[in-house]
């Protein structure tokens, strides 16, 4: 898989986790601040402050709305507040920075009722300038309160021309209509203070004239209605003998009713709460009716009239008793949750991705370990299985035998890359492949992957396919898309392979939006399962993106074939519908001046050479085998251990050495260290690097330069031979 495919993935999701927790932040302080705030001026510093310390802005300022004219109310710069000085600035009357409405940034976001974003204010005809700070980007968006009623405007402002973007402008729109319904809260709580203190003049002048008892209720009921209005719950009130239930039109409306028709669905006995959550709303009311709870409160679903589950949270208390002690009504409020429910879901399943996704990396670098080890080892087999091989007769049962230990040898060297694959540290083997050759080869492998009820096929073109690619990660691919047709198909069905030759013209790039002209091996894996809608077909390359129930797939297998086919050069085309199927086509540039792919015979014959060879190997096994093949070529080898020998035993040879040789991780010195200090008293000397673990040449300790010779083990004696051969003779 890229890397750089997968980096950039994690880098993204952390960057939304990382957005959309700022964006509760935020949300969270309004949500804090207390509704009935005396002073407006200090609710707000307050609104503004939470604000900038979670979003990334130099300056903010809220004007209101008086009249026709929007007035400056408060002001918060962050440079200031870092200095830790008074956080707030105002707007002298020098400044002028009033506006009518229609007039400036602000003045239009107020006429228009919309965002106005100024990407570059310096020359922007908008944007009115005045003293101070230098402005360079700057958002104007308008304060709503419920109904529509323009209550002001929020500018926020950042020195760098083009700073916000598409996620800064959700943040502030959703900011705002929660900052409007305070302030008209506020405003509402103000009035009925008031209203209470007049109120309160009222009862007493009843209670003068003998008549409180009447004029103290009917007060307490607009209250009520007052209060209810403004916190947008529904209200019920049951009688808890003879089952009579009274709610107010919100309640109804946060199901989708009108009141007579929610009274209606209650007389005809509809039941509005989830079966999955009947037992625990029964437990807390019981438990409340019994005495046992001061209040009753508790959260499930209510199915609404569209068919939907909505959350919905349900607070009251028993308010009256008979003379006995049994309750006999009960009133509270229902609020619709629905919404917070979705964000703590959403915020669940991304934590989930993320610990996934932390998990299979760390899966990934055992993998990896795993494989830098075996490969050593498996380094050490096929070369002395070659050896034994070519010193035993052609036809003789030892000749069998070295044959079945190389045969099992390059089976192992697969796994470790398969592991290698894994762990994202495979560097592709590339040479001219086949393809038909290749599918007829695992054409065994993958009609055995798919069920009984399953037939496979293939229809593979009459033309020569050949493409430079790594044939493992080919065939991983034919692999993994034969297993996600399979899949689709639970009640059986036909996959087929087909493969032939597609010519992208320009025509087809510019249609497409990708690609470049020229000849390509095309190969078609189609199924006749369920198929997908254009909504899943958009993220099926998605990392964990999956269909399937949880436990039976990664959504993993589909990113490594996008992955695995971009590395390669190649695009990715999918068409399917719903119960008709899908067709995944893969397209591979075809090789050009192919080759005959290499056939997998034991050398009969060495390259053989005269030159003397340092060799630093950690690896006793390994040592001793790339010794005794240099060796029987007719070098002389030098050996060392780790980095720190391998200098000692150049200065004692230093003009007789040809060629380094040197394992990439070492104990006490590594190879790049060694070869550097080597080359400071012989600037031309050559070298060749190894290693088990393909990870090491590309950073790290290691370090090694990506143009210098590498040969990945496991290596075969014909390959490590022939490629010293090519190192000594290359010129300077």
């Amino acid at each position: 898989m890229d890397t750089r495919l997968s980096g950039a993935a994690f880098s993204y999701l952390n960057e939304r986790i990382i957005n959309l927790l700022d964006s509760f932040s935020a949300l969270s302080t309004l949500s804090s601040i207390n509704i009935r705030h005396p002073d407006i001026e200090t609710m707000l510093r307050r609104a503004l402050k939470g604000l900038i310390e979670n979003v990334d802005m130099e300056r903010c300022s809220i004007f209101l709305l008086q009249g026709e004219r929007l007035v400056n109310c408060v002001g918060l710069d962050w440079d200031v507040m870092v200095a830790e000085e008074d956080d707030i600035f105002r707007f002298s009357p020098s400044d002028n920075l009033d506006a009518s409405v229609g007039e400036g940034i602000m003045g239009l976001a107020v006429q228009t009722g919309t965002l106005q974003h100024c990407r570059d204010c310096s020359s922007d005809p908008r944007f009115k300038i005045a003293s101070g700070p230098p402005i360079g980007s700057l958002i104007s968006v308008p304060i709503f309160q419920i109904g529509g009623e323009v209550l002001g405007v929020l500018n926020v402002s950042h020195s760098r021309p083009g700073f916000f973007n598409e996620w800064h402008e959700r943040l502030l729109l959703v900011w705002c209509n929660c900052l409007g319904q305070l302030i008209a809260g506020n405003r509402l709580v103000t009035q009925m203070d008031r209203e209470i203190d007049r109120r309160t003049v009222q009862l007493k002048q009843a209670l003068a004239e003998a008549q409180s008892a009447e004029r103290e209720l009917r007060e307490s009921e607009k209250l009520l209605k007052l209060v209810l209005e403004g916190s947008n719950d529904g209200f019920w009130d049951w009688r808890l003998v003879g089952g009579q239930v009274k709610i107010n039109p919100r309640w109804a409306e946060i199901l989708g009713y009108t009141p007579h028709g929610m009274t209606q669905a209650f007389r005809d006995g509809k039941d509005f709460v989830h079966p999955d959550d009947a037992i625990s709303v029964k437990n807390q009311l019981t438990r409340h009716l019994q005495g046992l709870t001061t209040h009753y409160a508790v959260e499930y679903r209510v199915l609404s009239r569209s068919g939907e589950w909505k959350w919905v949270l349900d607070r009251g208390k028993v308010v009256e008793w008979d003379e006995t002690g049994r309750p006999l009504r009960m009133t509270g409020t229902t609020t619709d949750v629905t919404d917070r429910r979705r964000a703590e879901e959403e915020k669940r399943h991304l934590e989930n991705q993320l610990n996934h996704s932390q998990k299979l990396e760390a899966i990934g670098q055992l993998a990896g370990g795993v494989a830098h080890e075996f490969n050593n080892i498996m380094t050490a087999i096929i070369g002395f299985g070659h050896l034994l091989f070519m010193k035993t007769e052609e036809n003789s049962q030892l000749r069998h035998f070295a044959n079945q230990i190389l045969t099992s040898a390059e089976r192992a060297s697969v796994v470790t890359r398969s592991l290698l694959t894994f762990s994202r540290k495979h560097v592709l083997y590339t040479h001219h492949v086949n393809v038909n050759e290749t599918i007829e080869k695992i054409g065994t492998l993958l009609s055995r992957l798919i069920r009984e009820d399953i037939e496979f096929r293939t229809d593979l073109g009459r033309e020569r396919l050949v493409v430079l690619a790594d044939e493992g990660q080919l065939e991983q691919v034919l692999v993994n898309l034969v297993t996600n047709a399979r899949d689709a198909m639970p009640k059986g069905g036909v996959v087929t392979v087909c493969t032939g030759v597609a010519e992208l013209s320009r025509d087809y790039v510019r249609s497409h939006g990708y690609g470049r002209p020229g000849l390509f091996a095309r190969i078609s894996i189609r199924d006749t399962g369920v198929g997908m809608d254009a909504s899943v077909r958009e993220k099926i390359f998605e990392p964990f993106f999956t269909t399937k129930e949880p436990g039976k797939g990664t959504g993993l297998g589909l990113a490594i074939v996008y992955g695995i086919i971009k590395q390669h050069n190649g695009y990715i085309e999918v068409s399917s519908t719903p119960g008709e199927g899908s067709d995944f086509t893969l397209y591979l540039p075809l090789a050009e001046g192919v080759a005959t792919a290499r056939e997998s015979v034991p050398p009969s014959d060495l390259t053989t050479g005269s030159e003397t060879i340092l060799i630093a190997e950690d690896d006793d096994d390994v040592r001793t085998l790339h010794r005794d093949l240099l060796e029987e070529c007719g070098y002389t080898v030098l050996e060392a251990a780790n980095g720190c020998d391998a200098c000692a035993v150049f200065q004692e040879n230093r003009e007789r050495i040809n060629l380094l040789i040197f394992d990439v991780i070492m104990p006490r010195m590594n190879g790049r260290e060694a070869y550097e200090e080597i080359r400071k008293a012989r600037p031309d000397i050559r070298a060749l690097f190894t290693s088990g673990y393909t990870g090491d040449i590309l950073g790290g300790a290691a370090g090694i330069d990506p143009r210098c010779d590498f040969i990945a083990k496991p290596i075969t004696p014909d390959e490590f031979l022939r490629k010293v051969r090519e190192v000594l003779e290359r010129e300077p």
